[in-house]
């Protein structure tokens, strides 16, 4: 007589929740960042703030993305032996929460007549919010791990980006008004409206996941101090070629972002005639990108593993970086108008530029996450994030270095080509990193 099969456990109720209230965090949190994308709003403001020097456009986008990297380094290690971690992210939301309201009130109060006070007080703004983000990282997927089934992980990132994806391109039309004649705004009140309804997005992305549910997870009864995690991850560079040449690709992909993202709308300024309304549909063009075609890597990575998906999307990248490299020998050929805005040929490709961005960082980022997860054993992880985030810091200021490349003197065509180089030998980084079983390979992750 067969015996009965049992029932099949019925999820915990905090999964559901956690599952709704997360989509509510990420699909929020990607129409804020495209509100102040510090691609192409960042640069925009930083050149209406301040003028055409691309010193103040790359010391911006530095500082912005220095803020992500050294809470990180600090606490992979305090993380592992804490019971609790949702208070960090506590911590952080109100950190952030903060720093974006004091970014809007700088550009409100100080943008107009004090261009200078005002800079140096956004970009301390964004060096607040994005260390916050950077504190709030581990405590966000710790309670994402251990909440949410890893059969429905998946969907639940889909989700994020696919709900998040719809608005920030609906937001970049709304940017495009806001920054044309139609809006009747001038600078800075055009941007403060901007940074305004950021902060409001902001806030309502934060506190929806501020009542999340922790359940109860495994606990370390130590942990590594920070410096014996980290001679031990330079010994793993040295006896791993593997890890080496994956670390390698980590900074190839910082050099030639930081090389070309942050200026193209500066260079697009100067020798496209491309006006700041257009700046809207570079976030549209950017973010639907980004969002939409994660399905896609989602997909590579699932059939084809991790390392094929990093050498197709740095061959986006490349692709996209090429392209800008073109307009300069591509005639002003008009198209038209479309969305109310007068587009030639060249403008119209450096909008697909903006989506091949787009659509290599959604990518590469995805690869990265997901190759480093699977190479480094579970229990000595933290030593390879800790060496992997202490490399990748210094390089947040590649905007900064490109931006004295440039000068003055508008060298935007020679920093791009550099940028390429950087691309093209990036691709080849990711084609020689070692095959994982999520490759279709044979080769084990190595044993810690």
């Amino acid at each position: 007589m067969s015996q009965p099969v049992p029932p099949a456990e019925s999820p915990k109720p905090y999964v559901r929740r956690n599952f709704r209230i997360g989509v509510v965090n990420g699909s929020l949190w990607l129409l804020a960042k495209a509100l102040t994308d510090p691609d192409t709003v960042l640069p925009a403001f930083a050149v209406a703030l301040m003028g055409g020097n691309p010193l103040y456009v790359g010391l911006l986008v530095s500082v912005v993305n220095a803020g992500w990297f050294w809470p990180p380094l600090l606490m992979t290690s305090a993380m592992a032996t804490r019971k609790r971690r949702h208070p960090f992210y506590r911590l952080s939301a109100i950190v952030r929460i903060s720093a974006i309201a004091a970014a809007w009130g700088a550009v409100y109060f100080l943008a107009g007549d004090y261009p200078l006070p005002a800079f140096i007080a956004v970009g301390l703004c964004y060096l607040a919010y994005t260390s916050g983000g950077g504190i709030g990282l581990i405590p966000f997927m710790s309670v994402v791990t251990d909440s949410i089934p890893p059969n429905q992980r998946g969907r639940f990132f889909a989700m994020r980006l696919f709900f998040g994806g719809l608005m920030a391109f609906a937001a970049g039309f709304w940017i495009k008004w806001l920054l044309s004649d139609q809006s009747g705004l001038e600078f800075p009140r055009n941007y403060a409206l901007l940074f305004g309804a950021a902060t409001f997005v902001s806030a309502g992305s934060l506190l929806s996941w501020w009542n999340a549910h922790e359940p109860e997870h495994k606990v370390e009864t130590r942990s590594l101090p920070l410096r014996i995690q980290l001679l031990r991850g330079l010994r793993r560079l040295r006896t791993r070629p593997g890890f080496l040449r994956f670390v390698a690709s980590r900074l190839g992909m910082a050099v030639s972002y930081g090389l070309v993202v942050p200026f193209l709308v500066p260079y697009a300024y100067a020798n496209l005639g491309m006006t700041e309304a257009m700046v809207g549909i570079a976030v549209a063009s950017r973010v639907i990108c980004y969002a939409m075609l994660n399905i896609l890597w989602s997909r590579l990575s699932a059939r084809h593993g991790n390392r094929a998906l990093l050498v197709v999307a740095g061959l986006v990248n490349l692709l996209g970086i090429t392209l800008v490299l073109i307009t300069p020998l591509l005639p002003a050929i008009p198209l038209g108008t479309l969305f109310g805005l007068q587009f030639d040929l060249r403008l119209a490709l450096l909008m697909l530029v903006f989506g091949a961005v787009g659509a290599a960082d959604s990518g590469q980022a995805t690869g990265q996450n997901s190759y480093l997860l699977e190479y480094a054993p579970e229990r000595t992880r933290p030593v390879y994030l800790a060496i992997y985030y202490l490399l990748a810091f210094p390089l947040a200021f590649m905007p900064l270095l490109t931006a004295v490349l440039i000068g003055e003197a508008g060298r935007f065509v020679p920093a791009f080509a550099i940028g390429a180089v950087a691309a093209l030998l990036n691709v080849g980084l990711y084609a020689s990193l070692t095959r994982l079983r999520g490759d279709g390979g044979g080769d084990a992750a190595p044993a810690s």
